[in-house]
C-alpha cells in the first residue's frame, strides 16, 4: 500500500509529464522554425553548387555533419519514444487505484471511480475507468480505494460513477 505522499508524488510526476508532452506536441504543431533532414539536404545541395571551384568543401565535412544531424534526430526519436513510455507507465501504475478527475464535458463536475486499464492514443496516455478513456492531465486525486474520506463514493463495477460539482455536492449518474 503505498503512502500519501507516493500517491501524491506520483499526481504532481503525471501533471508535469502530461504537461511537457502537451507543450512538445504544440511546439511541434505550431509551425516549424528547425530545420528536416530535407532542409538540411537541400541547404547542403546548394551549398555544393556554390562553392569555389578552386577551394571545394572537404567531403569529410558533410559527412560529418550528416552524421551529427542523423544523430540529433534520432535523440529527438528516442526522446519522444520515452516521453510515451513513461507516460504509459505512469497511467498504468493507477490500475486498481480510485482517482478523482475532471469532467471534460463539464469542467464544473468531478468524476471519481477505480482505473481499470491504461491506454496510449499515439498523442498522449490515458486512463480507463467504468470503460470510459480520460486523459491523465485531467486527474486531480489519488487515493487507495475504500480509503475513509467520510463520503460514500463506490464507484465499482455496477456501471456508476460518482460526480461531483464544483460544490462537492455528489451526484451519482449512470454511464
Amino acid at each position: 500500500m503505498q503512502s500519501s505522499s507516493s500517491i501524491e508524488n506520483t499526481l504532481t510526476n503525471i501533471k508535469n509529464n502530461t504537461a511537457k508532452v502537451n507543450a512538445e506536441n504544440a511546439k511541434n504543431n505550431v509551425g516549424r522554425t528547425e530545420l528536416d533532414q530535407n532542409a538540411f539536404l537541400q541547404l547542403l545541395m546548394v551549398q555544393l553548387q556554390n562553392q569555389d571551384p578552386m577551394n571545394p568543401t572537404d567531403n569529410q565535412e558533410f559527412i560529418a555533419q550528416q552524421a551529427q544531424f542523423t544523430q540529433v534526430t534520432e535523440l529527438q526519436k528516442l526522446n519522444e519514444t520515452l516521453t510515451a513510455s513513461n507516460s504509459l507507465l505512469q497511467a498504468s501504475s493507477l490500475i486498481g487505484k480510485e482517482v478523482t478527475l475532471i469532467d471534460p464535458n463539464n469542467t464544473s463536475q468531478r468524476i471519481t471511480g477505480i482505473v481499470e486499464g491504461a491506454i496510449y492514443t499515439g498523442q498522449e496516455a490515458g486512463i480507463t475507468i467504468n470503460g470510459k478513456n480520460y486523459p491523465l492531465g485531467l486527474i486531480e486525486s489519488i487515493k487507495e480505494p475504500g480509503a475513509d474520506t467520510g463520503t460514500d463514493n463506490s464507484a465499482g463495477g455496477d456501471g456508476t460513477e460518482s460526480v461531483a460539482d464544483a460544490d462537492n455536492k455528489e451526484n451519482t449518474e449512470k454511464v
